[in-house]
């Protein structure tokens, strides 16, 4: 084999080991931004995986939850048995972004990460 064909290989198989290292999060990880662009730009962000934090609310009936943002914004958060338990709580959820003309605006959830500490009643 000659030097050329080694090198090409050898960064063949670096880019490969990169690539499962860090899960290929860059390309498929989840985007950051915010409720406010989220709901200014429903359409642009559809069917995207998003990173967004905000703090969670609930509406007894039906049983909904939300990530309100800046100026009482807010998102529904699906499924209600991931989110439940984080009401009152500042979170940064990840997850698929879900728009309906007309309707709302939701984060199908893969991910829920506490940003403060829960209080002590909790």
């Amino acid at each position: 084999m000659n030097k050329g064909m080694q090198h090409w290989l050898a960064m063949v198989a670096v880019a490969v080991m990169l690539m499962a290292g860090a899960g290929c999060d860059g390309v498929n990880g989840p985007r950051p931004t915010s409720v406010a662009t989220l709901l200014e730009h429903s359409e642009a962000w559809q069917g995207e995986q998003v990173a967004v934090q905000g703090r969670v609310r609930s509406e007894d009936v039906p049983n909904r939850y939300w990530l309100e943002g800046e100026g009482q914004q807010r998102l529904e958060l699906l499924p209600p048995e991931r989110i439940g338990a984080y009401i009152g709580r500042e979170v940064q959820v990840s997850g698929r972004f879900e728009f309906e003309v007309g309707g709302q605006r939701r984060i199908r959830l893969s991910k829920v990460t506490p940003l403060d500490k829960p209080s002590p009643e909790e």
